[in-house]
């Protein structure tokens, strides 16, 4: 019998003509762009696990191993051509000691090993700008010791006694990293920024042309056919295409994955490989998808099984009861206490409980968008003055939870927006401290020392400026070239002088400079997804919405209203829900960000370029939105009156 009916469902999708047909790849359209995003998300987590498994052992401040040391290892980093450089020194303190990823042994002392990048870069550049500061390579890191295909870092072999700052370290393998560990909570919040929109996304696709599917299974019901056979019916035809939308998404975020691994985070592009979620991870979303496209279209039939009759003569009057103002409060209540959680959680899992907050948050905007559409609804037909706000005024009091889909993807993107404009506010400018004099330390005498430089400086040609400086704390020289194109040349000839690399104050401190840049670049990534989802949702629910009204928008045409009338009623419908909830959105975006800045930060040059943008952007979207379904408003008011075409 299920089998039976799940085959009539398909059936009836399958001869339902062109207005099925359209209907069932907007649904997929939907879901699926839904499901390559979320794959995104949870391929960024994927991908810093990788890179934890990797280069853990050698990433930020090495932490001691809690077993027997196998060597000794000291990271810094260097510059060339403007780059970022990588050096680790490494020493084997005991026999037998496992090997580094990537290398085939612990380099001897004196024994190098360049990445792939970094001796392509030696090659390029002059020796005397980077290739002399290292021997020769003994070879090239493979990729398992590599952070990404364009990394710049150089293994360098030691004995013990060259290392008296190292720490001991008693395996390669992944190491819990302080670096990757902020990077992989940012990731977190990030995706738990996506996964909300993308969720409510798959649920609106789900429901899209629910009213066409409702008005055939109530006709099913009022044949005769139970309620099992009504639920089959129902869950086969969403189901189906739900799994090959979701299937088609991944695929997507597989094919895509190679331009998203060019993304530079961390101070590294990515392997494609590393963004791509597991096999475990993949059945996981597929099945995710379906489940969740499969309730949604569930909870649509409750009224089919109830009152089929008066489905099938739209009697279906709208509901978004006060009752979810309750929902409202529990939202901002649950943020509460995962903002106080996360001020005693372990940072590991700093991320993901704060996550839970935002999207908290982000339940209790989408449950109170319906609810807040009613009552503009109610307010618009009392005060309407033309003909296109009454109609407009009348469509969302009639269906308050189908007029706040268009707009539901929009709002989310607001809600991030209000999250992200006063973060990226607080975030200091990625360049700082000084850029012109490099900085020399030694342990000897510095008037010893500048001697030394000075002398150097002679024999190699070089016009530089060089004065006695403090160097975090130490006596130093701040070396200044005459010409800035010889900085790496200098840096070059005076690296055997130095104890440390000879760098600049802000390249000195590249790791910070490097995070405070990828969260600004990590912003524009959320915001270009949320606004790829809103975008999505917007158009197909726009399409969906003209034929689900087929009906009700022919009789209107055929009952003299003028097509410029409906148009102007559906961009009303869709608009000013849109300003309205997306104001609360933003005022709930601001609240989920004020742990970390104030709201004021909104204000500030940076904050008010990501508004601005997110507002033109959306009205634009949903202009766009309604332009791109006017051709389908016109064929459904002026041709022929059938509903199964």
């Amino acid at each position: 019998m299920i089998v039976r009916s799940a085959a009539l469902s398909l059936r009836l999708l399958r001869l339902g003509g062109s207005r099925a047909m359209t209907a069932a790849s907007l649904v997929g359209i939907g879901i699926a762009t839904g499901t390559a995003l979320l794959a995104v998300a949870l391929g960024a987590v994927h991908g810093w696990d990788a890179r934890e498994d990797r280069v853990g052992w050698r990433t930020g401040d090495v932490t001691a191993g809690a077993g027997v040391p196998v060597a000794l290892v000291r990271t810094s980093v260097d510059s060339a051509a403007g780059r970022v450089v990588h050096r680790v020194d490494v020493a084997a303190v005991a026999p037998g000691a496992p090997t580094p990823p990537g290398l085939p042994r612990i380099p001897p002392p004196g024994e190098v090993w360049f990445s792939p990048a970094l001796a392509a870069l030696a090659r390029q550049l002059p020796p005397d700008q980077l290739a002399a500061r290292f021997p020769a390579p003994a070879g090239m890191i493979d990729d398992a010791g590599l952070m990404g295909p364009d990394e710049l870092v150089a293994v360098v072999g030691a004995a013990p006694a060259d290392l008296p700052d190292a720490v001991p370290v008693s395996a390669f393998g992944a190491a819990p990293s302080d670096l990757l560990m902020i990077y992989r909570q940012l990731t977190y919040v990030a995706a738990a920024l996506l996964v909300f929109p993308v969720a409510s996304l798959l649920g609106a696709s789900a429901r899209l042309s629910a009213v066409r599917r409702a008005e055939r299974l109530a006709t099913m019901r009022l044949l005769g056919a139970s309620t099992g056979q009504v639920t089959v019916a129902a869950v086969s035809e969403v189901a189906v295409i739900a799994v090959v939308a979701a299937v088609a998404g991944v695929v997507l975020q597989w094919t895509v994955a190679p331009a998203l691994a060019a993304i530079e985070l961390g101070g590294s592009a990515w392997f494609p490989g590393d963004l791509r979620p597991g096999p475990a991870t993949v059945a996981g979303i597929v099945a995710g998808v379906a489940v969740l496209a499969t309730l949604s279209a569930l909870g649509g039939m409750r009224e089919v099984v109830i009152g089929p009759l008066g489905v099938v003569r739209r009697q279906r009057p709208g509901s978004a009861r006060l009752l979810r103002l309750l929902g409202l409060a529990g939202g901002v209540a649950v943020f509460a206490a995962a903002n106080g959680a996360r001020q005693v959680t372990p940072a590991a899992l700093v991320g993901l409980v704060f996550g839970v907050g935002v999207l908290a948050m982000f339940g209790a905007v989408s449950l109170i968008g319906p609810l807040v559409v009613r009552l503009l609804g109610a307010g618009m037909a009392r005060s309407a003055r033309t003909p296109a706000a009454l109609l407009a005024g009348r469509r969302l009091l009639d269906d308050p939870r189908g007029a706040f889909r268009p707009v539901a993807g929009l709002t989310m993107a607001v809600f991030v927006a209000g999250f992200l404009a006063p973060l990226t506010a607080a975030v200091p400018a990625a360049a700082y401290g000084d850029d012109t004099a490099l900085r020399v330390v030694s342990s000897g005498p510095v008037a010893d020392l500048e001697a030394a430089v000075r002398a150097r400086l002679v024999e190699r040609g070089i016009a530089a400026d060089v004065v006695p400086a403090d160097v975090n704390g130490q006596p130093g020289l701040a070396v200044a070239p005459t010409v800035p194109a010889d900085r790496d040349v200098v840096r070059t000839a005076l690296a055997p002088l130095a104890d440390e690399p000879v760098l600049t104050e802000r390249e000195s401190d590249a790791e910070g400079g490097q995070l405070v840049a990828d969260l600004r670049t990590g912003a524009l990534v959320v915001l270009a997804g949320t606004f790829l989802i809103a975008a999505t949702a917007t158009g197909t629910t726009a399409a969906a919405r003209v034929l689900d009204h087929r009906r009700t928008l022919r009789l209107s045409s055929l009952a003299g209203t003028p097509i410029r009338v409906l148009d102007a009623a559906r961009r009303a419908e869709t608009l000013r829900p849109l300003l309205v909830v997306g104001a609360i959105a933003l005022a709930m975006g601001l609240l989920c960000a004020s742990p970390f800045a104030a709201a004021s930060g909104v204000l500030e040059p940076s904050g008010l370029a990501v508004l601005a943008a997110t507002l033109a952007g959306g009205v634009g979207l949903v202009v766009a939105a309604s332009a791109a379904s006017r051709p389908l408003l016109r064929r459904v008011t002026t041709g022929v009156l059938r509903d199964d075409r």
